[in-house]
């Protein structure tokens, strides 16, 4: 069995059908999914909005009225204050089953068309072989997020940090694009990708120009046409620069908040500190993330071996160097904003460290595989390779083993991943009593004949999903958005019979 043959199939049928049990537990999910929190308050206008007109224009126009309160009142990103007026349950209460879909959807969609640009597209990968790494990347990628609320299950926290990923890394494969063939469709979606940036999450809005920055000096300089992406980035400039403007920037962050050049100076340096420090985390709590990079450096060799021309791979240490930047970049927008950080932050800084190692590993094997390539042809004209597909044979088991051994030692994170805790929040049975409690109180709060909602407590710990419990203070926040959302006069928690 062959790399070329069947060996290649064989191995992106594994990486498929890993890839996609693990999301079994994770798409049962979907149906027990409920808006919460923060949905509720932004979603108020728009809901109202569409409960008097169903109309899309005034959901709109109440959508940009929530934006301006917002942007005086809490917070500048107005792209995401925006998206995140428009949850599902704005527009029925059975709705938000489609939040995960959506989310697992974007992640997907950003990293296989950001990996198809530059492993099918400029390194020469077979798309076979891409698909078998692209699925071992998102298996990671998903299995091993810190946060599956921010990264799955809540619109809220997933609309302003799963959104802005994807269209990062939308905007640098189109800029890609229109470097390599000019056309003006790749410069109009870069334009639009890198404008809704500006209005977003930081840390996405500082990944899709560094990217740009790169892709420009990998491969651009040999086009002029490339100047006319700084349009684009002019276009997220303008709207991060609105976006930090805010009055309400202030009121979130404190009068401190403001721009300082000796500020970010000071950020920059810690967020290497904090990049070594959480690389350490992340070889202490999941090892076997670092496990499954052993078949994705295999796979990567065997498409440089199957490439008669290999792609030219300098310096591969400053490329490394450069992709641990792009990885420690991402700490900066949170340290420099001196706040409490949401669950999304560590999930994006955990998306681009897999990717910046990915990319690392691969443009290092292909250096290394370069280096090795005359001395290989060496070896095949003086006869002496005949034992090549034996050695691999052993390397194979032995790789096996190893990975085997890894596994017993450290099954205890195997119970961390997304597949572990989704699974056991499902078997448990607390998927379930959450279910029928959530139906009870829905219930409650659709009945218009009710004014005054009674709701009977829950438990706020609700494993993978996103829950923010009402309290028995009708005047705390919490209380307060749901009473708004669904026109109550008051909602209050009461004590659940017979506890």
């Amino acid at each position: 069995m062959t790399w070329n043959g069947n060996g290649k199939k064989w191995a992106a049928a594994v990486c498929v059908l890993a890839f996609l049990a693990g999301l079994v537990p994770v798409l049962y999910l979907t149906g027990y999914a409920h808006a919460t929190g923060d949905d509720f308050g932004y979603g108020t206008l728009t809901h109202a909005a569409w409960l008097d007109t169903h109309s899309l224009a005034e959901v709109f126009r109440a959508a940009v009225r929530t934006v301006k309160n917002y942007y005086t009142g809490w917070q500048g990103t107005w792209f995401s204050v925006f998206l995140f007026t428009l949850q599902p349950e704005v527009f029925s209460p059975d709705a938000y089953w489609v939040v995960p879909l959506l989310m697992i959807g974007l992640t997907v969609a950003g990293v296989s068309i950001a990996g198809h640009y530059f492993f099918v597209r400029k390194a020469g990968y077979s798309r076979t072989g891409f698909l078998a790494l692209d699925c071992l990347v998102l298996f990671i990628l998903i299995q091993f997020v810190p946060s599956t609320k921010s990264a799955i299950f809540w619109y809220n926290g997933a609309a302003h940090y799963v959104v802005p990923f994807f269209l990062a890394l939308a905007a640098i494969t189109v800029s890609g694009l229109y470097m390599d063939t000019g056309k003006k469709r790749y410069l109009a979606l870069s334009l639009l990708c890198m404008g809704c940036l500006g209005g977003a999450s930081y840390l996405a809005a500082l990944l899709a120009p560094i990217g740009i920055v790169y892709l420009w000096i990998l491969y651009g300089r040999k086009h002029r046409r490339s100047l006319w992406l700084l349009i684009p980035v002019a276009a997220e400039m303008a709207g991060l620069v609105i976006s930090l403007l805010a009055p309400g920037n202030q009121v979130r962050g404190g009068e401190d908040l403001g721009v300082s050049a000796g500020r970010a100076a000071s950020a920059i340096m810690e967020s290497f500190r904090q990049g070594i420090l959480t690389v350490g985390d992340y070889l202490r709590e999941k090892p076997l993330m670092f496990l499954l990079m052993v078949p994705a450096a295999g796979i990567i060799w065997m498409e440089l071996s199957r490439r008669k021309e290999g792609s030219a791979y300098r310096l591969p240490g400053l490329f490394a160097a450069a992709m641990f930047c792009v990885y420690c970049a991402m700490f900066s927008p949170g340290i420099y904003a001196g706040t409490e950080l949401s669950g999304g932050v560590p999930n994006t800084v955990f998306q681009v460290f897999v990717l910046t190692m990915t990319a690392s590993l691969a443009y290092v094997l292909g250096w290394l595989h370069s280096r090795l390539e005359k001395v290989r042809e060496r070896k095949q004209m003086q006869g002496k390779d005949a034992g090549r597909n034996r050695r691999r044979v052993c390397l194979a088991a032995a790789g096996a083993l190893i990975c085997a051994g890894v596994l017993v030692l450290y099954r205890s994170t195997v119970r961390d991943t997304t597949f572990f805790v989704c699974a056991e929040y499902i078997l448990s049975g607390q998927a379930d009593d959450y279910r029928v409690q959530m139906e009870e109180r829905r219930a409650i709060l659709l009945d218009d004949s009710i004014r005054n909602a009674q709701l009977p407590a829950m438990n706020a710990d609700q494993g993978p999903l996103m829950h923010m419990e009402v309290l028995k203070d009708p005047d705390s926040w919490t209380n307060t958005v749901v009473r708004d959302f669904y026109r109550k006069d008051s909602v209050v928690e009461i004590d659940r019979e017979g506890t």
